[in-house]
C-alpha cells in the first residue's frame, strides 16, 4: 500500500506517521525545506504541552520521526497528479513519474504578493522576518499586512529593528495573547487603515507610499516585510476536485471530492490556519487514508 504526500510541513509530516505507523509504505515530496511555514518560526507558544518552542527543531523532530518509521523523502517539486484507469495515481515530478494508490496532500499555501513588489525582491522587499530581518538590525522597517502572521512579523522585527511600522488595511486579526504583546512593544507603530501602495528606491529600497484616509504619505525605511495572506497550492492537482476559493474540500475522513486523493493542513478548507490543526489533520488524512486502502487494496 503505497501513499505519496504532496509537501513537507506539519501536515504532511504527520499524515506520514500516522499512515507509516498503519503499517503502508510513504513518500513524502517536498519543494522547499521539510517543515515548511512552520520551521521559519522563532517562537511557539500555542503548541499542547510544549511552552515554546522553535519551529525549526520542533519541525526537525517530525520529520526524523518519519525517517525512523520508514517513511521515504524526496525534495522535488509535484507537477502533476493523475487519476489512471485503476483507480491508482501517476505522481509527476520536474525529473521523473511514480505510481501510488493513494494520495495525500499537504501542499500548503503561497505566499500573497502586493503586486508591484517584485523589482525590489532581495533588495529590501522581503517575504520572511526570521529569514532576512538581521540583515535590517537597529533599522527602519514595515511590516505590511492584518493577519497573525503579520503581527508575528513585526514582533520578530521589534527585537532587531529600530523601529517597525504594521501596516493594517484591515482589522488586526490575531489572538488575544499576540495583541497585548503587540501593544506593549515601544519600537511597533501600528498604522491602521492603510495600505502600501507603491515602492521607492534605485538599486535598494527606500521609501514606500502609503494611502491613509484619502491622503498618500511617504515613510522612508530600509525594508519591507510582505505578510498579506496565502494562497492554496492545488495547480497540480485535476481540475475536478471541489475546491472552495481555491481551497480543497474534504469531508470528515479528509478525503477530497476524488476518491483516494486525501488533504490536510492549509490547503484543505477551514478556517483555523494552525499548527496543532494542521497536525490533528493530518493526523486523520493519513489514518484513514490507511484505512481506505486496506478495504480497497
Amino acid at each position: 500500500m503505497q501513499i505519496a504526500i504532496i509537501g513537507g510541513g506539519v501536515g504532511g509530516l504527520t499524515s506520514a506517521i500516522y499512515a507509516l505507523r498503519a503499517g503502508c509504505q510513504v513518500t513524502v515530496f517536498e519543494q522547499y525545506g521539510y517543515g515548511g511555514i512552520t520551521a521559519t518560526l522563532t517562537d511557539i507558544e500555542n503548541y499542547p504541552g510544549v511552552i515554546k518552542a522553535n519551529g525549526f527543531d520542533l519541525t526537525q523532530q517530525m520529520l526524523q520521526q518519519v525517517k525512523e518509521l520508514g517513511g521515504k523523502t524526496i525534495r522535488k517539486k509535484v507537477v502533476s497528479v493523475v487519476v489512471r484507469d485503476d483507480q491508482t495515481f501517476t505522481v509527476q515530478t520536474t525529473k521523473d513519474v511514480h505510481v501510488f494508490d493513494a494520495v495525500i496532500v499537504a501542499s500548503g499555501t503561497r505566499r500573497n504578493n502586493l503586486g508591484f513588489e517584485q523589482p525590489f525582491v532581495g533588495r529590501g522587499v522581503s517575504y520572511c522576518a526570521t529569514c532576512d530581518g538581521n540583515f535590517y538590525k537597529g533599522q527602519v522597517v514595515a511590516v505590511a499586512g492584518s493577519g497573525a502572521h503579520a503581527v508575528n512579523e513585526a514582533l520578530y522585527l521589534s527585537s532587531v529593528a529600530k523601529k517597525v511600522y504594521l501596516i493594517c488595511d484591515k482589522e488586526i486579526k490575531a489572538d488575544q495573547l499576540l495583541l497585548d504583546k503587540l501593544t506593549k512593544m515601544e519600537n511597533i507603530e501600528i498604522l491602521p487603515n492603510t495600505s502600501v501602495v507603491e515602492v521607492l528606491g534605485e538599486e535598494q529600497l527606500k521609501a514606500i507610499k502609503v494611502l491613509r484616509d484619502g491622503e498618500i504619505s511617504t515613510i522612508d525605511l530600509s525594508a519591507l516585510f510582505v505578510a498579506v495572506g496565502t494562497s492554496p497550492q492545488t495547480e497540480f492537482l485535476p481540475d475536478t476536485i471541489e475546491r472552495n476559493k481555491g481551497f480543497l474540500v474534504v469531508d470528515d475522513t479528509m478525503q477530497t471530492s476524488q476518491k483516494g486523493i486525501f488533504a490536510c493542513g492549509d490547503v484543505a478548507n477551514g478556517n483555523l490556519k494552525q499548527i496543532v490543526s494542521a497536525c490533528s489533520d493530518g493526523a486523520k488524512a493519513g489514518w484513514f487514508c490507511a484505512k481506505y486502502l486496506k478495504l480497497n487494496k
